[in-house]
């Protein structure tokens, strides 16, 4: 596959960089290939420190690319006559300039990207979810908790129902079943990282919950956020692979904004203190570098987990909500890592799964 490329300003915002102003003044988006993006970002771009680089999919574009020398430079460059396709975006790189004022290509990078970035496939697959379980057995409702220990004290109230194993991916804990505020709820650990967790919401959604609120603990990217201090995220930097299987390239997934909203106003009538921004997924906790941090605070990242994004994607996929709580635990605001002894504060994680259970009764 040939790729074609498009410089823009870093950080990338999808808002300018799928339809830049050249579109409007000029009529059509300005590409390079391989060998041109070095020259044409030396050309254009020497005042800026960093640039974003789109990886373009230029399949199915037709008559609407065009190869042009417009201006007499004695070479033709790939022209877009309309905005760039979301779904054509097959990746995102970074350039940096050198001393030289050059912006080489990204250490590593080859002509051949990973097959991480070629976009999700259509139709189902081949274990789908709905068929392993055909018959709904849970509530609407769900509370997905990452505090281990509240399943642990949850299981042991009267009247609350164990189901053991429901599903392959869930557990090792059971599926908690429980009337609260007259609304009958699940409850379950999906387990720590995006693929695991993924997996567990996977089948929760083919049992029948439609309705869920995440919470769990996060490292804190500002020092504003104190040892639990509550997170209510309204997007997620998508730093893993889960949610790239699900949904085309993109900076981040956003959260459904009805379930947002509705989380909102109920956290706000039971004056629970909450900052609303957004979160960083990564699946590599051991290289949370600082120069990494940095760049996804610039992002607007409040905090940094292992889930949210693909639990995200996958309720947009599977057309259902999702609202994530997040507890501001250890810190990685300063510089130096600061554990906080986060794990240690039961009392505020068990305050914190209660909310999420009232939360979800918004939804």
């Amino acid at each position: 596959m040939e790729y074609l490329y498009h410089l823009t300003p870093w950080p990338c915002r999808s808002e300018t960089a799928l339809i830049p102003d050249s579109l409007t003044k000029e009529g059509f988006v300005h590409l390079s290939s391989a060998a041109q993006v070095p020259r044409t970002a030396r050309r254009w771009f020497a005042a800026e420190s960093t640039l974003g680089l789109l990886v373009l999919d230029p399949s199915g574009w037709g008559e609407a690319l065009r190869w042009e020398d417009l201006y007499g430079h004695g070479e033709a460059f790939p022209h877009l006559y309309g905005p760039i396709p979301d779904s054509s975006v097959v990746a995102i790189l970074r350039l940096a300039q050198d001393q030289a004022g050059e912006f080489p290509w990204p250490k590593g990078w080859q002509a051949t990207l990973s097959p991480l970035v070629e976009g999700p496939d259509e139709g189902e697959a081949l274990i789908e979810p709905g068929r392993r379980f055909p018959q709904p057995v849970l509530p609407e409702r769900a509370v997905l908790t990452l505090f281990p220990q509240a399943i642990t004290i949850l299981a042991r109230r009267p009247g609350v129902e164990r189901l053991e194993r429901p599903g392959s991916a869930i557990g090792p804990d059971p599926v908690l079943l429980l009337e609260h505020q007259g609304h009958r709820l699940a409850v379950c650990s999906p387990g720590v990282g995006g693929p695991l967790a993924a997996a567990a919401l996977e089948e929760l959604i083919a049992l029948g919950c439609r309705k869920f609120v995440l919470c769990g603990g996060a490292g804190a990217l500002t020092p504003e956020l104190e040892l639990g201090g509550l997170v209510l995220v309204e997007r997620a930097l998508r730093d893993e692979g889960v949610s790239h299987h699900y949904l085309p390239s993109s900076e981040s997934v956003e959260v459904d904004e009805k379930g947002l909203a509705a989380l909102a106003d109920r956290l706000r009538s039971l004056g629970t203190p909450f900052v609303q921004g957004a979160t960083w997924t990564t699946d590599a906790l051991y290289r949370e570098t600082p120069s990494r941090i940095e760049r996804r605070r610039q992002a607007g990242a409040l905090t940094v987990e292992m889930e949210c994004a693909s639990l995200l994607a996958i309720a947009r996929f599977r057309k259902v909500q999702l609202v994530p709580i997040l507890f501001c635990g250890d810190s990685l605001a300063g510089g130096v890592w600061d554990f906080r002894d986060w794990t240690a504060a039961e009392s505020l994680h068990d305050r914190v799964f209660w909310l999420a259970a009232e939360a979800a009764l918004a939804l």
